[in-house]
C-alpha cells in the first residue's frame, strides 16, 4: 500500500515579520537625559513660585508699612480736622456775637436826631406842642402788614390853618427817618376862640387885623426800618457823634457793610 504526502506549507501566505524593540540587557546602561530634564524642569518651576512668592511677600510688606504710614496720616489729619472744626466753631460763635452786637447798633434810631429833623422840617405856621412813641400803625390799604419793629411817632400842636398842616405832612413825608407811607394825618380841628394877639400873638404873614382861629393837629407815622448803617450821613448831620462812630468802626471791621 502507498502513502499520500500533502505539503500545506505551500499554501501558506507569509507574513511580514515583526521587529521586537530589544530590550535592554539586564545591567547595561540606561537613557537617564528624560529623568534629568523632569528634575531640572521640577527645580525651575519651584524656583519660578518661590521667586514669585518671595516677590509678592515683599509687596504685602511694602503695602502693610504704607498702610501704617496712611493710618497715622489719617490720624494725624482727623486730629487737625477736629481742632479746626472746634476753632470755626469758635469763629461762627464770635461772628454771630459781633452780628448781634451790630444788629442793636443798626436798629437804634436817637431821638435826639429824630426831634431835630423834625424841628428842622416844621413850617413857621406850625407848632409842636407834644411828640410821643407809639406802637405804630400799618400802612393804608394794607390792613394785614405788621407794625413795625421800631414803632412809631404821634406829633401834637397847633397850626394857622389847615393848609399848613396839610404842607407839614407833606414834609414829614420826605423825611428819612419815617416810613412815607405811614405819615398821616389822624386829627384836625379848628378852636373855638379866635386867636388872641394880646396874649398868643399872631401867625406869621398874616395881614393886621386880621381875625384867625389855630388848628390843633395830630399826625402819626412809624419810624422808618432802613438800618443806621445806611443813615450814617444823615445822622451825623443831626449830630449823632457817638452813634456814627461806632457804626463807622464797625463798617471798617467788615461787620456791617
Amino acid at each position: 500500500m502507498y502513502g499520500l504526502d500533502i505539503n500545506f506549507l505551500n499554501d501558506r501566505k507569509e507574513l511580514p515579520t515583526v521587529q521586537q524593540p530589544r530590550r535592554a540587557r539586564a545591567g547595561g546602561p540606561v537613557d537617564r537625559r528624560p529623568l534629568v530634564l523632569g528634575l531640572i524642569f521640577a527645580v525651575g518651576a519651584l524656583g519660578l513660585v518661590g521667586g514669585y512668592w518671595l516677590v509678592l511677600r515683599n509687596q504685602v510688606s511694602q503695602l502693610q508699612a504704607q498702610n501704617a504710614q496712611l493710618d497715622q496720616e489719617l490720624a494725624s489729619l482727623q486730629s487737625r480736622l477736629q481742632a479746626a472744626t472746634v476753632i470755626q466753631g469758635q469763629i461762627e460763635a464770635v461772628r454771630a456775637e459781633n452780628q448781634a452786637f451790630a444788629a442793636v447798633f443798626n436798629q437804634i434810631l436817637p431821638w435826639s436826631a429824630l426831634l431835630q429833623d423834625i424841628r428842622d422840617r416844621t413850617p413857621t405856621r406850625v407848632q409842636l406842642t407834644n411828640i410821643s412813641q407809639t406802637a405804630g400803625t400799618t400802612p393804608e390799604g394794607q390792613p394785614e402788614a405788621q407794625p413795625p419793629r421800631a414803632g412809631g411817632i404821634e406829633v401834637q400842636g397847633v397850626a394857622c390853618s389847615f393848609n399848613d398842616i396839610n404842607d407839614f405832612a407833606l414834609v414829614l413825608q420826605r423825611s428819612p427817618l419815617l416810613q412815607s407811607n405811614t405819615v398821616r394825618l389822624s386829627r384836625a380841628e379848628k378852636q373855638s376862640e379866635l386867636l388872641d394877639p394880646q396874649v398868643q400873638g399872631t401867625c406869621p404873614g398874616t395881614p393886621a387885623g386880621q381875625p384867625e382861629f389855630l388848628v390843633d393837629y395830630t399826625i402819626q407815622a412809624n419810624l422808618t426800618d432802613v438800618p443806621a448803617s445806611q443813615l450814617i450821613e444823615e445822622l451825623e448831620r443831626q449830630g449823632t457823634v457817638g452813634l456814627v462812630a461806632r457804626l463807622r468802626a464797625l463798617r471798617e471791621t467788615g461787620v456791617i457793610e
